[in-house]
């Protein structure tokens, strides 16, 4: 999501830029959407030549700059490329704009200079890293342990709950699962996924009933508890807030059975043979007694 927002964001400049760029610098609406033609048509010679023009005229827009860059690298002119490229990205410092320059150094075979630029690019948030392996100017060092330790540091900044042992705490839960009751009766089935940069627990619940859920879990850094909303096919919706205790999630929630305030409570434990006990209960004395509501055994499906 962070990386998305960062594309969107920049992208939201190159229109802002190429429509308005500076007042009164002598640059058309006519000479930017020509600029743009020629650059969203990849016919890279014409590019070039329009958007010197803006440059001369707009020699600190970052937008003109890296298009202009970019242009030259697709003409393979490495070092206009890095120029401008280095000039857009002194203006207005982002992981877009570092990954170009990035490109463009390796092109032009400096290592060194190219990991600079990829070490800025983490920094200022970071690329997807398929995005980086994909890269056909990165290709000759794929196996290269520096290159590796960049993808892997761009992995944690564009992914951030990777790099939390907070944000895996629950991934134990995470499977597709028969469920059934302790005496090994069906109850049901679940299919609890890791989503959206791994900062989410999606649960997929189906009863045996023909009755569905879905629950969001996630671990909230602000703060430091773990929450999960619980929704189904009746109408239910429940709000559960807690932690890790000894190993076990264990998460409250206040709710009404039959019109009465109860507190329900969920205990998930992983257990020695890898399934998952999930055990619910309820009280009607603030947490004083506890009687159970259901106990289910999660088994991953074979």
């Amino acid at each position: 999501m962070k990386a998305l927002l960062i594309v969107v964001i920049v992208l939201s400049a190159f229109v802002t830029g190429l429509s308005q760029g500076v007042a009164g610098s002598g640059v058309t609406p006519e000479m930017r959407a020509e600029a743009n033609k020629y650059y969203t048509t990849s016919d890279w010679t014409n590019a070039v030549a329009a958007y010197e023009k803006i440059v001369k005229l707009e020699p600190a827009n970052p937008n003109a700059n890296y298009r202009l860059g970019l242009s030259f690298l697709n003409l393979n002119k490495t070092t206009e490329a890095q120029t401008h490229l280095e000039k857009a990205m002194t203006a207005s410092p982002n992981p877009i704009f570092a990954l170009g320059l990035a490109r463009a150094y390796a092109r032009a075979g400096n290592k060194t200079k190219a990991f600079e630029a990829l070490d800025k690019s983490t920094k200022a948030g970071g690329i997807a890293p398929e995005t980086l392996t994909a890269e056909k100017d990165f290709a000759q060092w794929k196996d290269d342990a520096g290159f590796k330790d960049l993808v892997a540091k761009s992995d944690m900044a564009v992914n951030p709950c990777k790099a939390s042992p907070e944000f895996r705490q629950f991934d134990f839960w995470i499977g597709e699962w028969d469920v059934k009751n302790p005496q090994g009766v069906p109850a049901g089935s679940s299919s609890i996924q890791l989503i959206l940069g791994q900062c989410i627990i999606f649960e997929n619940w189906s009863s045996g009933g023909g009755s569905n859920g879905k629950s969001f879990n996630l671990y909230d850094a602000n703060d430091k508890k773990w929450h999960q909303t619980y929704v189904d096919d009746k109408g239910t919706f429940t709000h559960y807030v807690g932690g890790l205790i000894n190993g076990e999630m264990v998460i409250t929630a206040d709710t009404f059975v039959g019109g009465k305030k109860t507190l329900a409570k969920m205990t998930f434990s992983k257990l020695p043979n890898g399934d998952v006990r999930q055990h619910g209960e309820n009280s009607t004395d603030e947490g004083k007694t506890w009687t159970t509501s259901f106990d289910l055994i999660y088994s991953r499906k074979k």
